[in-house]
């Protein structure tokens, strides 16, 4: 039977919609602006790194302690706390420029960012039936992916040397609060923290772990300098958004696509190719021009193709390894994959800082390559010694539900009713 999405179901969740588009919104232009403005300041390679490792850091101890703060507090005032530290952290930026100083306000960001993604999509993941839960986060995939690109043209509208962009991105920060703030909507009930047990799901699903570790080492080191490489390579002013753009349009336009493809044959079968993809788009963007296409067209669609065939693997690796997790482990495997992703992409940006400093700054695209090179190899071994999953004990795919710096996909993988989150409190 088709459980169609009704006009009460999208009433439930619009507030959260439009929260997660605003906040999307912030996340593209700041994701884009502060390694531009850092490397107009004279940051070097190593110092934007160094500050990228500070975000992920901040993340990944978001992802431990945010959970503390939403037991404490309760979601909306977990979220406002979130929001107003944000807020003053974007403002900072611009008033104190500084390696360090940047570092420390990325790391914070960081930390607030893991927390109102987890709040955001927790919620909405208790607010929808299981049985219309795919087509729910997939509108709620497609409307990020645009919030996104829209992030990217708002870099362009105003001069990266100046002020503005970080005042809009503080802006758009603060107005996550209104959408949320006016819901009228139950706030969700307070589950118990969930274990991280990364051991046992490297026993359960290696290419799951293996696959997530990959992409945070590709990506960590991805988002913090692929503007400046575009830049690099010439595509000055709004040529950087354009690229940044053409990258996630590509694995906006692939995930589905792909993602189904994933649910008919072996997964692990197409997260190879993917890796495959995405080895060779990172040589496509690393080498110089060859024969007479234009350098910017070369370069805009090696970043398509990147996208199209890297970003999709971390929800393959997610959907592998909820096809080994029992149902009452969906909660810990969604922490533990998130906790690898986020400590992965602390590690990313500190070894491609040290490639960049022997190779220069094509070298980050023959290090993202290397890196899915190894993904491919291990997938190659794990499918000699392995026999696939039975089609018929595999999950749908699930559409990540964001892309971007930090803007990890927190899988809908909870799904406790609230008698069990209450039993699992009292215990």
């Amino acid at each position: 039977m088709q459980h169609r999405i009704s006009g009460a179901d999208l009433a439930k969740i619009t507030s959260l919609l439009a929260t997660a588009a605003i906040m999307l919104l912030a996340n593209g232009l700041q994701g884009t602006l502060v390694p531009i403005r850092g490397h107009l300041e004279g940051f070097s390679a190593t110092s934007l790194s160094l500050q990228g490792f500070a975000y992920f850091t901040g993340f990944v101890a978001g992802c431990l302690g945010c959970p503390y703060l939403i037991a404490r507090s309760g979601h909306i005032r977990s979220f406002a706390i979130l929001t107003a530290l944000t807020t003053a952290a974007v403002l900072l930026l611009p008033l104190i420029i500084g390696g360090w100083s940047w570092a420390i306000l990325r790391a914070a960001i960081g930390f607030c960012a893991a927390g109102m993604f987890s709040i955001i999509e927790g919620w909405l993941n208790q607010q929808v039936p299981n049985e219309k839960r795919g087509r729910i986060f997939t509108t709620y995939a497609a409307i990020n992916n645009l919030a996104l690109l829209g992030g990217q043209y708002l870099f362009t509208l105003a001069d990266r040397r100046g002020d503005v962009l970080f005042i809009g991105c503080a802006i758009l920060t603060v107005a996550c609060l209104i959408p949320i703030g006016l819901t009228r909507q139950t706030e969700p009930q307070r589950v118990a923290l969930p274990k991280l047990r990364v051991v046992h799901l490297l026993r359960v699903s290696p290419v799951g772990v293996v696959g997530a570790a990959i992409v945070g080492l590709a990506s960590g080191a991805f988002w913090i300098l692929a503007p400046i490489y575009a830049e690099y390579r010439g595509l000055a002013g709004n040529g950087v958004a354009l690229f940044m753009s053409m990258v996630i349009l590509g694995g906006a336009l692939a995930q589905w696509p792909v993602g189904r493809l994933s649910d008919f044959t072996d997964r692990r079968f197409v997260i190879g190719c993917a890796a495959a993809g995405a080895a060779f788009a990172g040589i496509m963007l690393a080498i110089p021009v060859p024969f007479a296409i234009g350098p910017h067209a070369w370069l805009l669609a090696g970043g398509f193709l990147y996208g199209m065939t890297a970003f999709p693997i971390g929800s393959m690796t997610n959907a592998h390894l909820n096809d080994h997790a029992k149902h009452e482990e969906m909660t810990e495997t969604a922490a533990s994959n998130l906790f690898v992703y986020g400590t992965a992409a602390m590690v990313g940006p500190l070894i491609a800082a040290a490639v960049v400093q022997v190779g220069g700054l094509s070298a980050v695209f023959y290090y993202t390559a290397a890196m899915h090179s190894c993904l491919l190899l291990f997938v190659i071994y794990r499918t000699l010694v392995r026999a696939p999953i039975a089609s018929q004990e595999r999950g749908a795919f699930n559409v990540p539900t964001t892309q971007g710096p930090g803007a990890i996909h927190f899988a809908p993988a909870s799904e406790q009713t609230t008698e069990e989150a209450k039993s699992e409190t009292a215990a």
